[in-house]
């Protein structure tokens, strides 16, 4: 009953735990892979939708400053024809009325292009080329009119200046503008080199994403199946400070490994409660002897009372007494090899354990009339293991070889160091017909059996080799046709964690007659 009712408590501190490692799971911010895959892409678009603005932005830049050149070199013509008529009024008297048409087309063509030349230049800039047209334009006037000598030289100096001022800003602004429209030509060769590799950055970093958020956590996951299937039950830990579609995963394999821990601890009971029926008859015929001395001696006392002396009295009665402790003893080793208890990696001595699993068998062996031959190393390190576990492990592989055996069979037990000196192997060899090759490889599988129907289970192997990887062991089998079958079960010494796992598991494995 106190078992019952601790059983009940692990499996509701169990519940809690999962539940407060979802409620703690449930807490963390929230960011699933396609929300990074939807940003990542958004990324993409929005640097493709950037540099698509800037080209086109670019593009009307050039078309105006093109418009620009356009009207800058229009008005350089009308400028320099203006100029050109000036000499001529200067040194002949003529064509006065053609460069002041010249500059009044400047003029016009300066008040009809005023918004792209503002646009490229700037309204300063604008106003100034505006004020000296126009201040060439009054002189031109001031040029045909009635002067004095020295007034007339004054406006004719000044007259060439303001021309040769006219010149050299329009020709200082359209180089200017021929520059920027280079230079923003060249960058325009270059954008779509540069998109390509940015392009190609954001693709390098959206498979890297890839590979780390979701190949790398399936391979992690791979890892969880195969630790699972080595019998490693113990929960997946997170790995993350936020939840995603993994992190429900790891969820749905912790309640998944709970469910498997539990069903593979009632199958390992299961099959304990098999073997101990197998047990259950050997031990009614080994009790048999002392109960049926017990009687014997105790009907003589009865009958004989008031003629014995006081010293066979009691010669009697220890008789009974050690026939009694006798099927006492029996009955004790059945019970605790069939008792349900915690699963305890301690320190133990490999020999005794054996010593143990062979009493529980003796029985079978001299009802088949095998010799059973023990071969125990004496300078052995202890082994990390659970005791019951253990037991239940050698039972079956014992009982798998009297099934083999005919009468007059020999079974040897034996253990000796491996040779990793962290490892103490106990072998379990026996002289019958031995396991097929094409069998070889499946006996370890769930449910494999060659007994006869309602003989066997086929769960036998496969439960000790669970048995033994969650203790840090293994087991292997080495067999030849009619020269028998060996078996090695190697397991770790005290200096060796519980919980590893040796990656040169030998799973070559045979069939035989095996539960």
């Amino acid at each position: 009953m106190l078992k019952k009712e601790k059983t009940d408590t692990q499996i509701r501190e169990e519940e809690y735990s999962e539940s407060r490692d979802s409620k703690s799971l449930l807490k963390r911010p929230s960011i699933s892979i396609r929300t990074r895959l939807i940003i990542a892409f958004s990324l993409i678009f929005v640097l493709s939708a950037v540099i698509t603005i800037w080209s086109f932005i670019t593009i009307e830049q050039i078309m105006d400053k093109i418009q620009f050149l356009k009207t800058s070199d229009n008005y350089k013509s009308e400028i320099l024809e203006a100029r050109r008529f000036e000499k001529n009024y200067l040194l002949y008297g003529t064509n006065l009325n053609d460069a002041q048409n010249n500059v009044h087309n400047a003029k016009s063509i300066l008040e009809e292009n005023s918004e792209t030349i503002i646009k490229i230049l700037g309204s300063s800039d604008f106003l100034k080329m505006e004020s000296l047209l126009s201040e060439y334009q009054e002189l031109l006037e001031k040029l045909g009119t009635k002067l004095y000598d020295n007034e007339k030289k004054n406006v004719e100096q000044r007259l060439r200046e303001h021309g040769l001022k006219m010149i050299e800003t329009a020709l200082n602004f359209e180089n200017i503008e021929r520059q920027s429209v280079d230079d923003m030509l060249k960058l325009a060769h270059r954008i779509p080199f540069i998109f390509l590799f940015l392009l190609l950055l954001s693709i390098i970093f959206i498979i890297s994403f890839l590979a780390r958020q979701l190949l790398g956590s399936l391979a992690r996951f791979m890892k969880y199946t195969e630790r699972i299937a080595d019998g490693d039950f113990s929960p997946i830990p997170p790995q993350r400070k936020y939840q995603d579609e993994f992190s429900q995963l790891r969820m749905a394999f912790n309640h998944m490994i709970k469910e498997l821990d539990h069903r593979h601890k009632i199958l390992v009971e299961s099959h304990k409660l098999r073997a101990v029926g197998t047990l259950v008859a050997g031990v009614a015929h080994e009790l048999n002897n002392p109960l049926n001395n017990t009687m014997l001696t105790a009907s003589m006392l009865q009958e004989d009372y008031n003629d014995l002396e006081d010293e066979e009295k009691l010669d009697m009665i220890n008789d009974v007494i050690k026939e009694t402790e006798r099927s006492q003893k029996i009955v004790c080793n059945l019970l605790n090899f069939a008792r349900e208890s915690e699963v305890k990696l301690i320190p133990l001595n490999l020999n005794e354990i054996l010593n143990d699993s062979i009493r529980l068998v003796a029985n079978q062996v001299k009802l088949s009339k095998i010799n059973l031959i023990r071969n125990f190393s004496k300078n052995i390190s202890p082994i990390h293991g659970d005791a019951q576990m253990l037991q239940q492990v050698f039972v079956n592989l014992i009982l798998n070889a009297i099934d083999a055996l005919h009468e007059k069979g020999t079974i040897t037990v034996s253990t000796f160091k491996s040779k990793d000196e962290n490892y103490i192997t106990a072998e379990i060899k026996d002289n019958g017909p031995g396991i097929p090759e094409h069998i070889l490889e499946r006996i370890f599988e769930p449910f494999f059996t060659t007994k006869p129907i309602r003989k066997g289970t086929g769960l036998g192997l496969s439960v000790s080799r669970g048995i033994l990887r969650s203790i840090g062991g293994y087991i292997t089998v080495e067999s030849k046709i009619n020269e028998g079958a060996a078996f090695k079960v190697i397991l770790p010494t005290t200096n060796i964690p519980s919980d590893f796992n040796p990656q040169h598991i030998l799973d070559s494995s045979s069939g035989y007659n095996f539960d």
